[in-house]
Protein backbone atom coordinates (compact mmCIF):
# COMPACT_ATOMS: atom_id res chain seq x y z
CA UNK A 1 0.00 0.00 0.00
CA UNK A 2 1.50 3.34 -0.97
CA UNK A 3 1.66 6.38 1.28
CA UNK A 4 -1.21 8.18 -0.44
CA UNK A 5 -3.52 5.15 -0.10
CA UNK A 6 -2.69 4.93 3.61
CA UNK A 7 -3.39 8.65 4.02
CA UNK A 8 -6.82 8.34 2.37
CA UNK A 9 -7.63 5.29 4.50
CA UNK A 10 -6.82 7.30 7.64
CA UNK A 11 -9.03 10.16 6.40
CA UNK A 12 -11.87 7.68 5.89
CA UNK A 13 -11.43 6.31 9.43
CA UNK A 14 -11.64 9.78 10.96
CA UNK A 15 -14.73 10.65 8.92
CA UNK A 16 -16.28 7.29 9.87
CA UNK A 17 -15.77 8.21 13.53
CA UNK A 18 -17.52 11.53 12.88
CA UNK A 19 -20.37 9.85 11.00
CA UNK A 20 -22.68 9.39 13.99
CA UNK A 21 -24.98 12.11 15.37
CA UNK A 22 -24.24 11.26 19.01
CA UNK A 23 -20.48 11.39 18.45
CA UNK A 24 -20.89 14.80 16.84
CA UNK A 25 -22.94 15.84 19.86
CA UNK A 26 -20.16 14.63 22.18
CA UNK A 27 -17.62 16.63 20.17
CA UNK A 28 -19.88 19.68 20.42
CA UNK A 29 -19.95 19.46 24.22
CA UNK A 30 -16.23 18.76 24.48
CA UNK A 31 -15.57 21.74 22.24
CA UNK A 32 -17.01 23.95 24.98
CA UNK A 33 -15.02 22.40 27.86
CA UNK A 34 -13.81 19.07 29.19
CA UNK A 35 -16.41 16.80 30.80
CA UNK A 36 -16.57 13.64 32.84
CA UNK A 37 -18.30 10.58 31.44
CA UNK A 38 -21.23 11.16 33.80
CA UNK A 39 -21.68 14.74 32.58
CA UNK A 40 -21.53 13.64 28.95
CA UNK A 41 -24.04 10.84 29.57
CA UNK A 42 -26.42 13.32 31.17
CA UNK A 43 -26.03 15.93 28.42
CA UNK A 44 -26.38 13.46 25.53
CA UNK A 45 -29.04 11.23 27.08
CA UNK A 46 -26.88 8.16 26.46
CA UNK A 47 -26.39 5.31 28.92
CA UNK A 48 -22.87 5.17 30.33
CA UNK A 49 -22.24 1.92 28.42
CA UNK A 50 -23.35 3.43 25.10
CA UNK A 51 -21.42 6.63 25.77
CA UNK A 52 -18.32 4.57 26.53
CA UNK A 53 -18.58 2.86 23.12
CA UNK A 54 -18.81 6.21 21.34
CA UNK A 55 -15.92 7.65 23.34
CA UNK A 56 -13.80 4.60 22.51
CA UNK A 57 -14.36 5.20 18.79
CA UNK A 58 -13.40 8.86 19.16
CA UNK A 59 -10.33 7.99 21.27
CA UNK A 60 -9.20 5.30 18.82
CA UNK A 61 -9.24 7.86 16.01
CA UNK A 62 -7.28 10.39 18.08
CA UNK A 63 -10.12 12.91 18.33
CA UNK A 64 -10.71 12.72 22.09
CA UNK A 65 -8.30 12.36 25.01
CA UNK A 66 -9.11 10.85 28.40
CA UNK A 67 -7.35 12.07 31.52
CA UNK A 68 -7.83 10.08 34.71
CA UNK A 69 -8.36 12.10 37.85
CA UNK A 70 -8.86 9.75 40.80
CA UNK A 71 -11.87 7.58 39.99
CA UNK A 72 -13.10 9.95 37.27
CA UNK A 73 -12.12 10.28 33.65
CA UNK A 74 -12.21 13.72 32.12
CA UNK A 75 -12.56 13.92 28.37
CA UNK A 76 -11.41 16.67 26.07
CA UNK A 77 -10.77 17.16 22.38
CA UNK A 78 -7.21 16.41 21.32
CA UNK A 79 -7.13 19.56 19.18
CA UNK A 80 -9.33 22.57 18.41
CA UNK A 81 -9.06 21.41 14.79
CA UNK A 82 -11.54 18.63 15.57
CA UNK A 83 -14.24 21.22 16.25
CA UNK A 84 -13.06 23.37 13.31
CA UNK A 85 -13.44 20.38 10.98
CA UNK A 86 -17.01 19.81 12.18
CA UNK A 87 -17.75 23.52 11.68
CA UNK A 88 -16.41 23.43 8.10
CA UNK A 89 -18.60 20.42 7.31
CA UNK A 90 -21.61 22.18 8.89
CA UNK A 91 -21.00 25.21 6.67
CA UNK A 92 -20.71 22.95 3.62
CA UNK A 93 -24.06 21.36 4.46
CA UNK A 94 -25.70 24.78 4.91
CA UNK A 95 -24.31 25.89 1.53
CA UNK A 96 -25.67 22.74 -0.10
CA UNK A 97 -29.06 23.30 1.51
CA UNK A 98 -29.19 26.83 0.08
CA UNK A 99 -28.22 25.62 -3.40
CA UNK A 100 -30.82 22.84 -3.24
CA UNK A 101 -33.46 25.26 -2.01
CA UNK A 102 -32.74 27.74 -4.83
CA UNK A 103 -32.78 24.94 -7.42
CA UNK A 104 -36.11 23.67 -6.08
CA UNK A 105 -37.59 27.18 -6.09
CA UNK A 106 -36.46 27.74 -9.68
CA UNK A 107 -37.89 24.40 -10.81
CA UNK A 108 -41.16 25.05 -9.01
CA UNK A 109 -41.45 28.54 -10.53
CA UNK A 110 -40.99 27.03 -14.01
CA UNK A 111 -43.71 24.43 -13.41
CA UNK A 112 -46.17 26.54 -11.43
CA UNK A 113 -46.13 30.19 -12.40
CA UNK A 114 -46.96 32.58 -9.61
CA UNK A 115 -50.51 33.88 -9.88
CA UNK A 116 -50.79 37.56 -10.36
CA UNK A 117 -53.60 39.14 -8.47
CA UNK A 118 -56.26 40.69 -10.66
CA UNK A 119 -57.08 44.29 -10.15
CA UNK A 120 -60.73 45.25 -10.73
Amino acid sequence: MNEETVRFALFAEVFAALAHPKRLEIIHFLGQEQHSAGELAERTGLSKANLSQHLNVLKARGLVHCEKCGTFCHYRLTSPKVLETCEIVRELILDQMQITSKTQQTALAAVMPIRKSRTP
